[in-house]
């Protein structure tokens, strides 16, 4: 029963906030409908899980520790959680801190710290990864950081990224996007106009499967007239299919990188792994013949 404890605590502990400003870590959200209801409907925002609750307090834990570790190797970080207001469109926000220049101590830059799975870890190395990320809440991250440096007009930023199995670091470094930034500030004039007005956008672009509003535009989306099925063994299928998908999709990203790095290498052992391939030549009726690198991967028995 510890456990069930510790979820409990959990659950209590899960709280809807009033928005009275456009947030700077949820701008990048490209939902327009999304970013007014939150400003004007957030009493009826569905709360998050127990499970999304732990992810958000493991990466607070992972804050503090990534702060520690900089005190300890005699980095300077300054004016933690400061908090940022733009009056002018309506955005608050904070920056996890001022880290100072390594030689010189005048120039400080906004960071933010980010923790991230091992294969999200491995993914990303530049804004671009980002920006272009395969899930939302990576796509949010320039945009906030973003608004940082306009607010504070400094012209670089920094991501400092911690893999929450290894433990492993990575530093991103962001310079001020001139083009983000207008089109995130047309995005908070747009949301502040609709809430100035009392009117809700009538385009749904949602940026979120996770939505917590869906509840209020899923029935817009899809009309009034829908058959309520009940079946409980079919919503689990269709779960467990989009888990499949998901895994899927991460397996063949996955396969694609592993085939760059061994090809070309006919014997190689890595890890625990012992891999093998050869070129096949791929039979076609056309001029466009082509070959392709096929490996193989067994894992060495170890006494």
């Amino acid at each position: 029963m510890f456990i069930e404890k510790v979820i409990e605590s959990k659950a209590r502990n899960i709280t809807v906030y009033p928005v009275h400003s456009n947030r700077a870590s949820d701008l990048g959200n490209p939902c327009l409908r999304y970013h007014v209801l939150n400003r004007t409907r957030w009493t009826e925002k569905q709360p998050i899980d127990v499970g999304l609750q732990m992810v958000f307090d493991m990466g607070n834990e992972i804050e503090r520790i990534v702060l520690k570790e900089l005190a300890e190797a005699g980095i300077t970080v300054i004016d933690q959680q400061h908090p940022f207001e733009w009056k002018q469109y309506q955005i608050t926000g904070h920056v996890d801190g001022l880290i100072l220049d390594l030689d010189d101590s005048s120039k400080a830059y906004p960071m933010d710290i980010k923790s991230s799975s091992p294969y999200v870890f491995d993914s990303i190395n530049t804004v671009k990864d980002l920006t272009q990320g395969k899930y939302p809440y990576l796509r949010k991250y320039p945009t906030q950081l973003n608004l940082y440096l306009l607010m504070s007009n400094i012209e670089r930023g920094l991501f400092i990224f911690k893999n929450k199995v290894s433990g492993a670091y990575k530093e991103i470094w962001m310079d001020l996007d001139y083009d983000l930034g207008e089109e995130t500030l047309k995005r908070a004039e747009a949301i502040n106009q609709h809430v100035a007005a009392g009117t809700l956008p009538d385009e749904i672009a949602c940026g979120d499967e996770r939505c917590p509003y869906s509840h209020i535009c899923l029935p817009d989306r899809i009309g009034k007239d829908v058959e309520l099925l009940d079946n409980d063994e079919l919503a689990e299928m269709i779960d467990r299919l989009n888990q499949l998908k998901e895994a899927s999709a991460e397996y063949n990203d996955i396969n694609r990188r592993i085939n760059k790095m061994v090809e070309g290498r006919d014997k190689t052992i890595c890890g625990n792994y012992f891999i093998s391939g050869k070129w096949i030549e791929k039979k076609s009726y056309t001029v466009n013949a082509s070959r392709y690198w096929s490996k193989k991967i067994m894992p060495i028995e170890t006494p």
